[in-house]
C-alpha cells in the first residue's frame, strides 16, 4: 500500500492529476472484481540481461516498482537491460515516476506500457490498441536531465477521467463516437475510441509499444477487456560500461545550451520535458496539501464509506 499510496501522491502533486489520486477508484473496482493478490511478482524468464516477470496480478504501480527496481541492477551488472513484467491490475501510473528512480543511478531509461485498446488507427472508428505512453530518461544531474513521459493517444485516459469529474468537455480533435463522428463527451471513451497523438506518428510509436509491451515479453495486444494481460518493458543502459566517464555531465551541458538559447518574442524560459512537473512537486511540497477536485473527492469517500 505504501508504494500504491507513494505513486499515487506523487502524481498528484506533480501536476499529473491523470495519473494520481483518481487512479485509486480503479484500483479498488479492481481488487473488488478480482480480489487481492496472494503472490508477489515472480521471475519467469531469466538471461541476465533479459528478465520477464509474472506480476500475479499485483496492482500495476507494485509492478512498475519490481520492474524499475530490477532494470536498475540488471543494468548496472551487465550495461544494458530489457526488463518485461505483465499480468497487473490497474494502471501503472505514469513513466516519470521510475524514470525519476533510474536517473538517480546515472541510467538512461526507456519504457512503454499497454493498456486496454482504446485509440482508434487513422482512417478507423475501432479502438485496436492502448493509449500506451513512451517514456525516455536521460541523466543529467539533480537540475539538468531528461525526462519525457509522452503518451501516444491524442489525450490519456485519465485526463478524460479528471476531466469528466469536473464536468469539462473535451477538446474538439481528440475523441471520436461510435460511428467514427468528432465527440466531446467523455463518454465516448469507451462508447467511441481517442484518436492518436499527431495522426500516423502517434499510432506508429503507439504501435511499436503496443507490440513491445505485449507479445515481446509475454503479454497481449490490442486488448478489448481491462486487466487482460497488460505488460510494461524498461530498457535500461549504463553509460560507464560504453567507456564513459563524464556522460552525465556532457548531458547536462547540453541542456544548459538549450534553456540559455535565444528565446521567441515573449518567452521567459525555454522548459525541458519534465522540469515543469519537477518545480510543480516542489511547490504542491510546500504547500503541505493537495487540491482534489469535488467529484473525485465525493467517489473516494463513498468507497471509504462502501468498505465500512
Amino acid at each position: 500500500c505504501r508504494l500504491i499510496t507513494d505513486h499515487y501522491l506523487h502524481n498528484e502533486l506533480s501536476g499529473k492529476s491523470s495519473h494520481g489520486v483518481i487512479r485509486v477508484i480503479e484500483a479498488v473496482k479492481a481488487v473488488r472484481q478480482y480480489g487481492l493478490s496472494n503472490k508477489e511478482p515472480e521471475t519467469e524468464h531469466d538471461t541476465g540481461s533479459m528478465v520477464r516477470i509474472n506480476a500475479h496480478r499485483n496492482n500495476g504501480a507494485i509492478a512498475g516498482w519490481h520492474a524499475t527496481q530490477t532494470a536498475i541492477k540488471r543494468a548496472q551488472k551487465h550495461g544494458i537491460a530489457l526488463v518485461g513484467i505483465r499480468n497487473y491490475m490497474a494502471s501503472t501510473g505514469s513513466m516519470s515516476y521510475y524514470l525519476r528512480r533510474i536517473i538517480e543511478h546515472n541510467l538512461i531509461a526507456i519504457m512503454g506500457c499497454n493498456s486496454i485498446a482504446l485509440v482508434a488507427p487513422p482512417g478507423g472508428k475501432e479502438p485496436m490498441i492502448g493509449t500506451n505512453p513512451l517514456g525516455i530518461a536521460v541523466p543529467g544531474g539533480i537540475e539538468n536531465s531528461l525526462v519525457s513521459d509522452t503518451g501516444t493517444s491524442a489525450i490519456a485516459y485519465g485526463q478524460i477521467m479528471v476531466m469528466k469529474n469536473a464536468g469539462t468537455p473535451l477538446p474538439d480533435d481528440v475523441m471520436i463516437d461510435k460511428d467514427g463522428i468528432p465527440s466531446t463527451n467523455p463518454d465516448d471513451a469507451h462508447n467511441g475510441a481517442i484518436l492518436p497523438l499527431a495522426g500516423y506518428k502517434g499510432f506508429g510509436i503507439g504501435l511499436t509499444i503496443e507490440l513491445l509491451a505485449g507479445p515481446l515479453i509475454g503479454a497481449k495486444a490490442s486488448k478489448k477487456g481491462a486487466y487482460d494481460n497488460n505488460g510494461l518493458f524498461i530498457i535500461a543502459i549504463d553509460p560507464s560500461h560504453m567507456g564513459h566517464t563524464d556522460f552525465v555531465t556532457q548531458t547536462s551541458d547540453i541542456i544548459k545550451s538549450i534553456k540559455a538559447s535565444d528565446k521567441q518574442t515573449g518567452v521567459e524560459h525555454i522548459t525541458i520535458p519534465g522540469e515543469r512537473a519537477a518545480e510543480t512537486l516542489k511547490h504542491q511540497l510546500k504547500k503541505q496539501h493537495v487540491d482534489i477536485i469535488d467529484n473525485t473527492l465525493k467517489k473516494l469517500k463513498d468507497l471509504a464509506d462502501a468498505k465500512q
